[in-house]
């Protein structure tokens, strides 16, 4: 079986991006408000990371009392991504591959969204991911 959605069928829009200078815990304060658990991470118009909200206070921890922590020190570099017309098989692959549970997805060299493993968990109980038969059977 083969699944037809893509990754941005299920991804979570808007995304929320934040500067890479942006103190750790103003970020953990954004998170909370928009209820949002990822961070897309923008300097100079392009996105260069990703952050969750776990890694925000692993970092912060770690710094405590001596340190105050910013994004940018904190997310992964690049940001795990996958293109729009990925497959969210393709995007599972590169959650696995990060030892992550999100990608940005990007269109045209923009994120258009958040796809986290989350999103993905909720299509399949859900039934939204639409498996089709491949031709010749077989699993």
């Amino acid at each position: 079986m083969i699944d037809r959605t893509s990754s941005s069928d299920l991804a979570s829009t808007p995304v929320v991006a934040v500067r890479p200078e942006l103190d750790a815990m103003a970020a953990l304060y954004e998170m909370y408000a928009r209820e949002v658990h990822h961070l897309a991470v923008v300097a100079d118009d392009d996105v260069v990371g990703l952050v969750s909200a776990a890694e925000l206070l692993q970092g912060i921890a770690a710094r405590y009392p001596k340190a105050v922590a910013t994004i940018g020190s904190l997310c992964v570099v690049p940001g795990p991504r996958v293109e729009a017309t990925d497959g969210i098989e393709v995007a599972a692959q590169r959650m696995i591959d990060a030892r992550t549970d999100a990608v940005l997805v990007v269109r045209d060299g923009h994120v258009c969204g958040v796809l986290t493993a989350v999103d993905l968990v909720r299509s399949i109980a859900q039934g939204r991911a639409a498996p089709v038969e491949v031709e010749g059977g077989g699993r």
